[in-house]
């Protein structure tokens, strides 16, 4: 019954993150005016697309929360409450970001879009650490115990990215590269979801 359960919550989360690069790809196919190198993936919340961008929060949301019902069933022997509380973290903070927007680039930072920043430093550093704490579960038993590299792997992938988004924040130099490195860490998050429901479901 567990197996089924995982391999059902596996599917929703891959139906959840396929949505996500959907509603992604359409945002970028879109004339918004927006450089994929420069500017933030928040931004497309501040445009005549910002449904899209709504769509693929809450879409992200959903594969977060289908991964930890998914994971916790699947890990339920190793103690996986810490890995279901960050994705559970994570997907609320998606959820609800998108009523919230960032503040536009070049105006008073408002209480609003102070909120969307630790809505996303809250969900980046969620499934970062999740990744991490997966491999250690990984690595204490059998269960797909070769996968736990993969796991630490995507966490730091997702690290060095946000390093990156931090440097081009705080630096006019590098500030052109901010829209690049959050890019990178969306795919290294998906990646992670992705790996980890083929798991699930296979």
């Amino acid at each position: 019954m567990s197996t089924l359960v995982a391999t059902v919550d596996g599917g929703a989360v891959l139906a959840g993150l396929a949505s996500t690069v959907a509603f992604l790809i359409y945002l970028h196919a879109v004339p918004t005016g927006l450089s994929p190198l420069r500017d933030a993936v928040s931004q497309y919340g501040l445009t005549a697309y910002r449904g899209g961008y709504r769509g693929a929060t809450i879409s992200f949301a959903v594969a977060g929360v289908a991964a930890a019902a998914a994971l916790g069933v699947t890990f339920r022997d190793r103690n996986p409450g810490a890995l279901v509380a960050l994705l559970l973290i994570f997907a609320v903070a998606r959820a609800i970001i998108s009523w919230f927007p960032m503040d536009p680039p070049g105006t008073t930072a408002t209480m609003t879009g102070q909120t969307h920043r630790l809505l996303a430093f809250l969900a980046f550093g969620a499934v970062a650490a999740a990744a991490f704490v997966l491999s250690s579960r990984l690595q204490n038993g059998n269960r797909w115990q070769g996968l736990a590299p993969i796991s630490s792997g995507f966490g730091w992938a997702m690290l060095v990215f946000v390093l990156g988004m931090v440097m081009a924040r705080e630096s006019q130099a590098s500030r052109q590269w901010f829209g690049a490195a959050e890019r990178g860490f969306y795919l290294a998050a998906l990646g992670w979801f992705a790996v980890f429901a083929v798991a699930c479901v296979a």
